[in-house]
């Protein structure tokens, strides 16, 4: 498709609203979940854990910092995956993402609907709000918003922020004045005697899952089209966006160790964790106006993650359509609002028409359904990074003059070490997590297979029309590239 014939998208916003996009994905409900889930398992170990999950953020930062300051484009993991890897990846870095988002878009719409009667109950409104319908509320107020344009959302996302923040720092505050030292010990629940594996492996767990609330940082890459100077300005939103993410969920974590015995986060009754997360451990600790302010911190993180989710990966279909790997009709930008709104509405009506069937698809796995929903999410993101840990490392042959002139450059020895280590961290991190639900990872290695028979599919089918995709996905377009004069394969 030529670029005269889609629309672009001409609104773009600051360093300031996309820290605040980055923070709210990344901050979203998992943090308020996560914590006390793996502190019921691999008790204040969650400490040691969370530090060592720091290690692949980076490597996960660093590989963003580099392809997006060298090429800065709207659905980034799709253009890294079929101009760096293949053109095949690049269907695989469409599809595979979209599933993954429309299970966190259910899996955050789930999580926003059981907070919401444990804030009605502490508020004492005496009303209760069905699951089905607390869902559809959060599902269908962002996908009206994002419908409406960027400036829209981050606007509202700079709101949500702060006051997400105000939550988080609520708990943080409240969790260290009752701190106690006596709450750290034992480290390794199982303690002496037990098998070594038996101890280690909640703590192995714990370091992935924990990981999870630093997988929003990639979301920066998908809307870069959309950003001021993105050459600039990409690297800084990374910089200063995942360090607040960091200390903020290392506070998070220490806070709740130090404040809450690691029994106390598993339900008597159930021998789970305690549901309501973070709210739920400090209502014996913290007086009633704060537990109400922390449960709506958690809401508030569910809408910034799905205000989110819909912006980034709505653009991701869109570039993908662009080159018709996906129907040309996604392509089309809002002739008023300046949105992709088919997208949008594309990754917002499966998880809508799913809510009402969840009990019955809970049944249909053998573990928690949200816990089944979580290994989705995070397979889905960690194919996406393997993806990119081989397009960074082919960056520097395939595309050189982004690469040498690049706002941000890492040493070549440097690059090739985050690109192995995104690599191999997420090829561990995906078995190690897909173990507490093998048939969420058979459900994803069938998308990935879906993927590739449907690009084979379209490449065969445009080929008879005289139109070769291997060779469009092999290209930047016009609008993408940077000083105009590069030839290394733009």
């Amino acid at each position: 498709m030529a670029d005269e014939e889609f629309k672009l998208i001409n609104e773009q916003i600051g360093v300031g609203s996309a820290v605040a996009l980055l923070v709210g994905t990344a901050l979203g409900m998992s943090i308020f979940v996560v914590p006390t889930q793996t502190a019921a398992e691999a008790g204040p170990s969650i400490i040691l854990a969370i530090l060592a999950s720091v290690v692949p953020m980076v490597f996960g930062v660093l590989l963003l910092l580099q392809l997006g300051g060298a090429i800065p484009v709207a659905g980034g993991i799709y253009v890294y995956g079929s101009r760096l890897v293949g053109p095949v990846w690049g269907m695989i870095s469409v599809i595979v993402p979209v599933i993954a988002i429309w299970a966190y878009l259910l899996f955050a719409a789930l999580g926003f609907a059981q907070y919401l009667p444990i804030l009605v109950e502490v508020l004492g409104l005496g009303v209760e709000i069905p699951t089905v319908v607390g869902a559809w509320i959060l599902l269908v107020s962002f996908l009206l918003l994002n419908y409406v344009g960027i400036q829209m959302v981050a606007r509202t996302q700079i709101a949500l922020v702060a006051l997400l923040l105000v939550g988080m720092l609520t708990f943080i505050i409240g969790g260290l004045m009752h701190f106690d030292t006596d709450n750290l010990s034992p480290m390794f629940p199982d303690g002496p005697g037990e098998p070594f594996e038996d101890s280690i492996t909640p703590f192995v767990l714990a370091v992935v899952l924990l990981y999870i609330p630093f997988q929003g940082f990639s979301m920066i890459i998908e809307i870069g089209e959309e950003i001021r100077r993105p050459v600039k300005n990409i690297p800084r939103v990374l910089a200063i966006g995942m360090s607040i993410v960091t200390v903020l969920a290392v506070a998070v974590v220490v806070a709740l160790v130090g404040a809450v015995p690691w029994q106390d986060t598993i339900d008597p009754a159930t021998g789970e964790a305690v549901e309501g997360g973070l709210a739920t451990v400090m209502v014996d600790l913290l007086p009633t106006w704060t537990v109400a302010i922390i449960a709506a911190g958690a809401l508030i993180a569910a809408a910034t993650t799905v205000n989110t989710l819909f912006t980034s990966y709505s653009r991701t279909v869109m570039r993908a359509a662009r080159d018709e790997v996906v129907p040309s009709y996604f392509s089309a930008v809002h002739y008023r609002f300046n949105t992709p709104h088919r997208c949008v509405i594309l990754l917002g009506v499966p998880p809508i028409l799913a809510v009402p069937l969840v009990p019955y698809l809970d049944s249909l796995v053998a573990v928690d359904f949200l816990d089944w929903l979580v290994v989705v999410v995070v397979t889905g993101i960690f194919i996406a990074l393997m993806v990119g840990g081989v397009a960074l490392w082919n960056l520097p042959k395939e595309f050189p003059k982004r690469y040498e002139y690049s706002f941000y450059k890492l040493p070549l020895p440097v690059l090739k070490v985050v690109a192995v280590g995104n690599v191999v961290a997420s090829a561990l991190f995906t078995l190690l997590v897909a173990s507490s639900a093998p048939s969420a990872l058979v459900f994803v290695a069938l998308a990935v297979a879906f993927s590739g028979a449907l690009y084979f599919y379209r490449i065969r089918r445009y080929r008879r029309k005289g139109v070769d995709l291997k060779e469009r996905m092999a290209l930047l377009h016009k609008h993408e590239r940077i000083g105009g004069g590069d030839s290394d394969g733009e």
